[in-house]
């Protein structure tokens, strides 16, 4: 094993215990809180009981889910990489490998004057459950944000409820394959027109960065210390 990938398995391990961090910490248990029909069998959390605060409101549909080592191969995201014609992150690729995960939100970044940087408040990641695999994600980027590719920039996650993709800035990209996170309001996009939104120059004005790198953002994301705000 080389260098590159004893690092990349250390980021795999990395991010496992970010999100074990989180599962066994009761003031996060509600990420890991969804509609049943949405949990596999085998990601089912049955040790978990519904909080007493929810017991009146709960109708039985909701239920707990619990991370499981993820069996997304390398080659799998390859292949999607391919299909997409564009290269995730280092990191994000140890996040698909770490853990599959039924849903994922997480508040945005701090700006560290009672706002979130971008004007971002929050973010979700596709479902990357061990029936869904790499599918939500692969919709979210080719489906419903393909044209942003072509401009250069790589959707991964869904900002604010919908209201806009969190993107992978592909043509700041540095040598470590590390690269901004940026976002883009839906509406923007729409005026913008299919054609409009996968030119570069057309999407650029309405770019809000959110972050300087996957890196600085995996610790909003998945736990850890917070990166400051310069």
């Amino acid at each position: 094993m080389d260098e590159r990938e004893k690092k990349f398995v250390a980021e795999i391990e990395d991010i496992r215990r970010r999100i074990d961090a989180r599962h066994t910490n009761a003031r996060f248990r509600m990420l890991f809180y969804d509609l049943g029909d949405n949990i596999p069998a085998d990601m089912l959390d049955t040790g978990r009981e519904v909080p007493e605060e929810l017991q009146d409101e709960d109708d039985g549909e909701w239920k707990f889910w619990k991370p499981v080592p993820s069996t997304i191969s390398g080659e799998a995201i390859d292949a999607l990489e391919t299909r997409l014609r564009a290269v995730f992150p280092p990191g994000f690729r140890a996040l698909l490998q770490a853990y599959h995960l039924v849903s994922w939100t997480s508040a945005g970044m701090s700006d560290g004057r009672g706002g979130y940087v971008g004007g971002c408040m929050s973010f979700t990641l596709p479902a990357l459950d061990t029936e869904t695999g790499l599918a939500e994600l692969e919709r979210n980027a080719a489906e419903d944000w393909g044209p942003l590719i072509a401009a250069g920039y790589l959707p991964f996650a869904i900002g604010e409820d919908g209201q806009g993709p969190i993107c992978f800035d592909l043509k700041q990209k540095g040598e470590d394959g590390d690269c901004p996170v940026i976002w883009m309001l839906h509406d923007d996009l729409f005026n913008l027109g299919e054609d409009g939104v996968s030119m570069r120059e057309n999407v650029k004005p309405h770019v809000r960065q959110i972050a300087d790198s996957f890196e600085d953002m995996k610790a909003i994301l998945l736990g850890g210390e917070e990166v400051p705000v310069v």
